[in-house]
């Protein structure tokens, strides 16, 4: 526990734009976050009053993605060296296992590990399978990501050495270019998940459980403006998770071979 002191924070990287979901989403978070000591952030374009337990930043100026969360990571107290990172959509459906994360910082700090996704490498059925019996013959704690893998430096919820997050930030592109960046750092993933949450929003819009999901934590979108996916999104996104169970990553993969991505 002396490794982790005041090195680890909760950063829901946000902007005024996002600002409507951060402050439904996150009602709960006195709740959810009462195991956890560590210090609690939310990231937005321009001032505004600290919420739910966290401080509020604000970004130097308005800018694109990468510039608002590089000027939100400078402006976390220096102490800060590693950053457990979430989106404002992050609805947490139990409280966080605050001694689980320690444990997980103890080995970051121990192995001086650069990233950690909390959540396992997405598969298809099949590759499911091979998970399971890869786990079981391997007696690390963390599984190392490959250098092949489609999502490397995937921005689901991971911790982040504060420094290399910032160093990733500087390249130019998009969330997704960002995501599939391949660097010569190991990145490891758990090999279950370590938090339940779920992302209730899709391309700007409430998905079609948002108001059931939060419904079960007591929390109301009667007084959201933001629109709900249309039911034609929905049905999109049903068939590329079919899609997804048949053949997994193997159009990425095969894209990449070919210098497509």
């Amino acid at each position: 526990m002396g490794q982790i002191a005041g090195r680890f924070c909760v950063l829901v990287s946000s902007s005024d734009r996002g600002r409507d979901i951060f402050e439904i989403v996150f009602q709960n978070s006195e709740k959810i976050w009462r195991d956890c000591d560590w210090p609690r952030y939310v990231g937005f374009t321009s001032k505004h009053p600290d919420v739910y337990g966290f401080t509020a930043l604000a970004a130097k100026s308005p800018s694109n993605w990468q510039g608002e969360l590089d000027s939100q990571l400078d402006s976390l107290p220096d102490k800060i060296d590693y950053v457990l990172r979430i989106d404002e959509d992050a609805l947490f459906m139990s409280p966080v296992n605050g001694s689980e994360l320690n444990a997980i910082a103890d080995l970051i700090v121990r192995e001086d590990y650069s990233y950690v996704s909390l959540v396992p490498v997405r598969r298809n059925l099949a590759g499911r399978v091979v998970e399971y019996f890869r786990r079981i013959l391997n007696n690390r704690p963390l599984r190392p990501i490959s250098f092949s893998e489609p999502y490397y430096s995937s921005l689901a919820v991971a911790i982040w050495k504060r420094a290399y997050l910032r160093s990733l930030l500087q390249q130019p592109g998009t969330i997704w270019d960002l995501e599939h960046t391949v660097t010569h750092e190991p990145h490891y993933a758990v090999w279950k998940p370590v938090l339940n949450q779920d992302q209730i929003v899709a391309k700007g819009k409430w998905t079609f459980r948002a108001q059931r999901r939060l419904a079960g934590q007591g929390i109301s979108l009667v007084n959201s403006t933001r629109e709900f996916q249309t039911f034609g999104s929905w049905l999109r996104g049903i068939r590329e998770r079919i899609s997804f169970e048949l053949a997994g990553f193997l159009s990425f993969r095969i894209r990449r071979r070919l210098n497509r991505i």
